[in-house]
């Protein structure tokens, strides 16, 4: 094979990893930063300000050590972007320290791709004329990158998870560097070197599950016993002491040290209202626990509505969750819809006498979607004349902005609306609000299931509270302008009247 051959399948290997690594740098962005929209945007743009760099400082490299050069980047880049996951995780405790490691991280590794294509070019101008060389190369680079980015997504995040696909990403820059090694026969200091760096990438591939755990139980405090990458997110379980608690992307979801205020209120207070029992829909709530209190009443028939089937079988399944959650699963009454709750609401033709919306917070632009006034103008049509729904609405001391403009939302799409307010230990002061086709009186609110932490007195105080909120002048959360992503990562303050 001539060595023009094997530069390319090396340039198509880079190629691959290079994305992967791009990709892998962004998802640790957003998992320890959050804002997804932001991260991505930034990690792209450094990558891009730094293979600039990279393409640039590759003028200054004599002809005669392009080769060198080259392969020395690609052993870099082997261990760079594997090492880049525990590195990141060892510094999440500290937030300003951990943005500069990332973007360092990102600005590094997209110098030394930014190295690859030119020095890819000058060696093989030995083997092509310029007008073949230039486009050959970066076909191949192109070529490369297509897959790298449908296959992120759809395979290797899913199933591999982000510690594994960041070591395959520098697997093909370590293999890249063997094969010029070897067609050119490099320096016996070079094939030291590769010897070296297999061996750093061995012990890695072999020790990063217990690694990866270490730095994660360092980040959660607490000690992890489950943990998944689905091909929506990441869901990890932790214990501490006696208590449990489920993560979705570093996010808690839920502590048993104090769920029952949650749910209870997210259920019951809507449901007290209601006259008729006969079909209910959950949005969300793939943990079990709202579905815990729905069952609780005479309903005829429960749907749940989750994208994410992974988190379905592990609250089905997992003797912990099922603890948690009392089984709710096996309830007979129950049919479970693993779809987008967006796309089922306007596609079913289902009347329900309540909807409880137990969602993600709107932090991207796919779970803003369900906080949307297009959505809720939808979910008008899917209630009965005298139904209702209910939201959590997020955090209504430091994310007021996001919490009112819910509120407002709702009302644009005409409902009657009551926001409610109670305090979560793990969480704060935390919103809801119900959206009703007809008013409601709250004193008359009569709690008729069995509850452990909710009362009348307690359902009528959060109501009260809801009802003094003052709130800032926002925006109304629509598709086209999805104010609440920017409202949720802005620092709010509280008042009342």
């Amino acid at each position: 094979m001539s060595v023009s051959t094997v530069l390319k399948i090396c340039i198509f290997f880079t190629g691959f990893a290079g994305i992967v690594a791009e990709y892998s740098l962004a998802t640790l962005a957003t998992y320890l930063l959050g804002n997804a929209v932001l991260q991505w945007s930034v990690v792209i743009s450094i990558f891009l300000l730094s293979m600039g760099l990279g393409s640039h400082v590759s003028r200054y490299i004599p002809d005669g050590k392009a080769p060198q050069a080259f392969i020395l980047a690609e052993l870099l880049l082997s261990l760079l972007v594997p090492f880049s996951v525990p590195i990141a995780y060892h510094f999440a405790g500290n937030f300003l320290h951990l943005q500069t490691v990332i973007y360092g991280l990102s600005f590094t590794v997209g110098t030394l791709i930014g190295l690859e294509i030119p020095l890819a070019v000058r060696i093989n101008n030995l083997y092509e004329e310029l007008k073949v060389n230039i486009s050959s190369v970066l076909e191949k680079d192109y070529l490369g990158s297509v897959p790298a980015g449908l296959l992120y997504a759809y395979f290797l995040l899913p199933k591999f998870g982000l510690a594994l696909t960041s070591l395959l990403a520098g697997f093909f820059n370590f293999l890249s560097a063997l094969l010029l090694i070897r067609i050119l026969r490099i320096k016996s200091f070079f094939k030291f070197l590769a010897l070296f760096t297999f061996l750093l990438i061995a012990v890695y591939a072999f020790s990063h599950k217990r690694i990866i755990l270490y730095e994660e139980q360092k980040f959660y405090g607490e000690e992890i016993i489950h943990f998944e990458q689905t091909p929506y997110q990441k869901v990890v379980l932790t214990r501490y002491g006696e208590n449990y608690s489920l993560y979705l992307d570093g996010h808690l979801q839920f502590s048993t040290i104090d769920e029952v205020r949650y749910h209870e209120t997210l259920v019951h207070v809507p449901a007290s209202f209601l006259k008729n029992y006969e079909k209910a829909l959950i949005l969300g709530g793939g943990d079990g626990l709202a579905l815990r209190e729905l069952r609780k009443y005479p309903f005829k028939e429960i749907h749940l509505v989750d994208i994410d089937p992974y988190i379905i079988s592990l609250s089905r399944k997992n003797p912990i969750m099922r603890r948690i959650n009392e089984n709710s699963f096996y309830d007979s009454r129950l049919k479970v819809f693993t779809e987008d709750a967006f796309k089922f609401v306007r596609e079913t033709k289902e009347k329900y006498d309540i909807i409880v919306i137990d969602l993600i917070d709107p932090r991207t632009p796919s779970s803003a979607r369900v906080y949307s006034l297009e959505f809720y103008k939808i979910l008008k049509r899917r209630l009965k004349e005298d139904g209702l729904f209910i939201t959590q609405a997020g955090d209504a001391f430091y994310k007021k902005e996001v919490f009112c403009s819910i509120i407002k939302t709702i009302k644009e799409a005409v409902y009657y609306t009551y926001p409610l307010i109670l305090y979560i230990p793990t969480f704060g002061e935390w919103g809801m609000v119900i959206g009703s086709k007809k008013p409601l009186k709250f004193e008359n609110l009569k709690i008729k299931a069995r509850t452990r932490f909710l009362n009348e007195e307690r359902a009528y105080s959060f109501y009260t509270l809801g009802k003094v909120l003052k709130c800032p002048k926002v925006e109304v959360n629509t598709l086209l302008k999805p104010i609440l992503i920017h409202y949720y990562y802005k620092f709010n303050s509280f008042k009342l009247n």
